[in-house]
């Protein structure tokens, strides 16, 4: 569980979850002024002749704009890193403090603390078995009505897991690229 948290709130994980997010804004907004686009054919044709005649001159332009890209990049990286740094900080945020996210942590703490009495169980069960067998069957049968109870308890409780993970993770995908 450490290997996790440690990895959640690391900075290239904020950077990786705000790029993502970033991305996913970017797409829609994209996808929306996509929609409203109308190109007309003369409008296409005069981009092409200029474009033709702007062609002939990149040779000598290219290498003026490669190094004042080169030294602009460089200036950018820190910024745009660290604006991804936040943007991911609040994404990560929005999804942790999201209903569904808490009511999945809850479930899988039921889950794991279920499985484990189940555990528990079932070892007393063995135990009890193991002396039981010598003379009375009754206790090892009772013992194994108990283990296979707090086995579908913990059963039900992994499937709720599964909801509220799936709920989750609906409702946290709701919340990238705002």
């Amino acid at each position: 569980m450490t290997i996790v948290k440690t990895l959640t709130t690391s900075k290239p994980f904020y950077v990786v979850a705000g790029a993502g997010d970033l991305a996913v804004k970017t797409v829609r907004e994209g996808s929306e002024k996509l929609a409203s686009l109308r190109i007309e054919r003369k409008d296409v044709e005069a981009t092409f002749s200029s474009l033709q005649a702007e062609t002939k001159a990149l040779p000598a332009k290219a290498q003026t704009v490669a190094v004042t890209l080169a030294a602009d990049v460089a200036g950018r990286v820190g910024t745009g890193y660290d604006e991804l740094l936040g943007r991911g900080r609040s994404v990560v945020t929005r999804v942790r403090r999201q209903k569904a996210t808490e009511d999945l942590k809850r479930q899988a703490t039921t889950t794991v603390r279920r499985s484990k009495a189940t555990r528990t169980v079932a070892g007393e069960a063995l135990a009890d078995t193991r002396s039981a067998s010598r003379g009375a069957t009754t206790t090892a049968k009772k013992r194994a009505a108990a283990t296979r109870k707090s086995a579908r308890s913990t059963v039900t409780s992994a499937r709720k897991t599964s909801k509220a993970a799936a709920k989750a993770v609906t409702d946290g995908a709701g919340k990238v690229g705002k």
